[in-house]
């Protein structure tokens, strides 16, 4: 047994070279680990029980599984090495594949201690608001790995969707809102999550980031309730309170050719049409804002209703 800081190196591709060093008589620097109080971690033969592996891949998975059943003790300590902002910006090829391993390892298993440091990929500004460096494809497959391994990784996910981050860094809400839509998840707690940053979050100033909403509409709308959540919001108390959001909501909802919305828009455009006809109604930003977004509904409508015809040919 050695100390577990010499050893958690083994996971994420660096289990080949450090199992090499110790056959030449080298051994990796290593100090106690502050979460485990200094206790000793198995050996990597230990761990593998030695087996032979077709992949670097495998061997990887198995270890993971392996610290994680057999020597729980050191689980924690295993991935907080492995997951570190230093990684995000100098080795990111390294973390993205110990975040695919690790899915592999724990998919199905609800794991709290791999959801709670997977979380910190994707709700710490240090890794997505880093100045040095933006890692869409770690920040998606952190996301997609959460939803692999279950509840615990799924709630994770959810709480990462804040107006602390939409105010701290829109576009990566908008490549984990694309991740989620990909993969399709029905969980509540995401679909909930993509609905208060489409509908809710406000910028400081009370406005909304029209890109974003468009683009998290879209996704949320590949989700299957993401259709009844967008619907639960088009009503008329929240269209008139704020016309420029639902802006960027009508053009998420065409270019999601979300064509069963159609008949919703068009109760919309009939409201929106009597307001703007209300005589006296004032000259203003909100009256150009209703314009505006009459006619998104406009082009909306028709644009859904083509991609219907399309779709029934």
């Amino acid at each position: 047994m050695k100390s577990l800081f010499a050893t958690v190196v083994l996971a994420a591709g660096l289990l080949g070279p450090a199992i090499e060093m110790r056959a030449a008589g080298q051994e990796p620097a290593s100090k106690p680990s502050n979460n485990t109080g200094g206790a000793a971690f198995p050996e990597a033969n230990e761990v593998l029980q030695g087996r032979t592996f077709a992949t670097k891949g495998e061997r990887d998975v198995f270890f993971l599984r392996g610290v994680r059943e057999r020597f729980p003790a050191s689980w924690s300590a295993l991935i907080e090495a492995n997951i570190t902002v230093r990684d995000y910006v100098q080795a990111p090829e390294k973390l993205l594949r110990f975040i695919e391993e690790l899915g592999t390892a724990t998919a199905g298993t609800s794991d709290l201690i791999a959801s709670t440091n997977l979380a910190a990929i994707v709700s710490d500004p240090a890794f997505y608001a880093n100045t040095n460096a933006y890692r869409p494809e770690i920040q998606q497959a952190a996301a997609l790995t959460l939803i692999r391994i279950g509840p615990n990784g799924i709630q994770a996910l959810a709480r990462s969707f804040s107006e602390e981050h939409y105010r701290a860094d829109p576009a990566s809400l908008e490549d984990l809102a694309e991740a989620v839509g990909n993969a399709g998840t029905p969980d509540v707690p995401v679909v909930g999550a993509l609905g208060a940053a489409v509908f809710t979050f406000s910028t400081t100033n009370g406005g909304c980031y029209p890109q974003c909403t468009e683009r998290i509409t879209r996704s949320l709308l590949r989700l299957p309730g993401g259709p009844a959540a967008v619907v639960a919001h088009l009503t008329t108390n929240e269209i008139f309170g704020d016309p420029g959001r639902f802006q960027a909501v009508v053009d998420g909802i065409a270019a999601g050719q979300a064509a069963g919305l159609a008949t919703n828009l068009t109760a919309i455009q009939r409201e929106v049409a009597a307001k703007l006809a209300i005589p006296g109604f004032p000259a203003g930003p909100y009256r150009d804002d209703l314009q505006d977004l009459h006619g998104r509904i406009q082009r909306a409508i028709a644009q859904l209703q083509k991609a219907g015809e399309k779709a029934g040919r």
